[in-house]
């Protein structure tokens, strides 16, 4: 992962034939997922676009969603799990008087109920209860395991599915517009990973007696990163080619991950920390402790190599990723 804190600025090498481009074969890029693909299908198109080894992200998106989707190729890919702990953004609308089996327009309609006693205020109102510390079921139709296998998978081979209460932590939740007219309202909101943006549509319709689902959605952050740096596929096909995008979708791991703690060592400790052995608190140029216990470990031409668990009172080391490469 060396040299990464170079690469917006590297034009000179191919990711595919007949592709000019930055070396996006070991970055961390931010794509505007499009509606009608899988999180899978877009990662794979991105891994094809880019040349890398492999392709992974930090959150999966509905089909029927788009928006913000953290791809990170190649060495990054051992990134993903601490991109995945972050909070995440939306907008989108929700259909009051119907119910779906997916909590979502995807789904097959298994109730419909009147809305014609529903008001501005009782919506405002139910979204406020919807706000905090909350224990909330996930769909059914969803990627979580059941013994190994998915929640989706056993539910369409007809199980009955049951999963368990997760907490989840929704910090923001705006309605912004609601059309009582046509039973929609439009929202954004602020959550915690793990939020069903599905599942609270699903609860509210169930509160206030109409029945609800999810009738889009669109990611709008996730920690750090705005849907307003995202490449399209289209800009990132134009831009292996040779062209140009005004938008900073290419982020520097060190960047990525700068809510983390950071310590930069001299050249010395970087050769022991390669090889997984400590170092001494002597070693270091620079502690930038955020009050967390994961911290990015750079060397002096601040690339990433290494991520650790420190107790820095103690000068405990426990290694979580070292990145030899």
């Amino acid at each position: 992962m060396q040299q990464m804190n170079q690469m917006t600025n590297r034009r000179d090498c191919y990711c595919v034939k007949g592709a000019h481009c930055g070396d996006l074969r070991n970055a961390i890029l931010l794509i505007d997922k499009p509606k009608g693909k899988t999180s899978f299908e877009t990662v794979s198109e991105i891994r094809r676009l880019t040349g890398a080894a492999r392709t992974g992200h930090a959150g999966t998106l509905d089909r029927f969603a788009s928006g913000l989707l953290v791809a990170c190729n190649g060495q990054a890919t051992k990134l993903a799990r601490y991109l995945l702990e972050d909070d995440k953004g939306y907008c989108g609308a929700v259909k009051l008087g119907v119910s779906t089996d997916t909590d979502d327009r995807e789904g097959a309609i298994i109730e419909e109920r009147p809305v014609n006693a529903i008001t501005r205020e009782a919506v405002i109102v139910c979204a406020e209860k919807f706000t905090g510390e909350l224990m909330q079921f996930p769909p059914r139709y969803s990627a979580l395991k059941i013994k190994g296998r998915r929640a989706s998978d056993r539910a369409r081979d007809g199980e009955h599915v049951e999963l368990a209460p997760r907490k989840v932590m929704v910090y923001h939740f705006d309605v912004f517009d609601i059309d009582i007219e046509n039973a929609r309202f439009y929202f954004r909101i602020r959550c915690s990973k793990g939020t069903y943006v599905r599942s609270l549509a699903r609860d509210m319709g169930s509160m206030m007696g109409t029945g609800a689902y999810l009738e889009s959605l669109r990611r709008t952050g996730a920690g750090l990163f705005s849907i307003d740096d995202a490449a399209t596929m289209e800009e990132l096909e134009s831009y292996v080619r040779g062209g140009s995008i005004e938008k900073r979708f290419i982020m520097q791991p060190a960047d990525a991950l700068s809510n983390y703690g950071m310590i930069a060592v001299n050249n010395s400790a970087r050769e022991r920390i390669l090889h997984g052995a400590g170092f001494n608190a002597g070693d270091t140029l620079k502690i930038d402790d955020k009050g967390g216990k994961i911290f990015i470990i750079l060397d002096e031409s601040e690339n990433i190599i290494a991520i650790a668990d420190v107790d820095i009172q103690k000068w405990h080391i426990k290694y979580l990723n070292v990145f030899n490469s």
